[in-house]
């Protein structure tokens, strides 16, 4: 008996990740063009943006990036090779810091 309830439930966690794996390939971020689109959004949300960099100012922790959008990104990852003028996708959480919202990214994308 204990051996079928050991067998049914690592079955039932199998097929569990698999329907995580499975759900998270179909949610996709949305796209964001502007802050006012940003501000529509509920925090913690998964976007994305697409814009041409206007600074970079860096950290020990993490880089604070502003687009030509109006849109503001966070990324924790030292050694960003960003340049004023490329243009960038970005992904990742909505957050908010001083009433303000940003985008909390966790891939950035140089365009060529």
């Amino acid at each position: 008996m204990q051996i079928k309830l050991l067998k049914l439930s690592l079955i039932i966690s199998i097929l569990g990740i698999f329907l995580l794996l499975i759900l998270t390939n179909l949610i996709k971020p949305q796209q964001v063009n502007n802050y006012q689109q940003l501000s529509q959004l509920k925090l913690n949300q998964l976007a994305t943006t697409t814009g041409k960099v206007i600074s970079v100012y860096s950290t020990n922790d993490f880089n604070i990036i502003k687009l030509n959008n109006n849109l503001t990104l966070t990324f924790n990852q030292k050694n960003l090779q960003l340049k004023q003028n490329q243009t960038i996708t970005a992904t990742g959480i909505i957050s908010s810091y001083q009433s303000s919202l940003q985008i909390q990214a966790n891939k950035i994308k140089i365009n060529l």
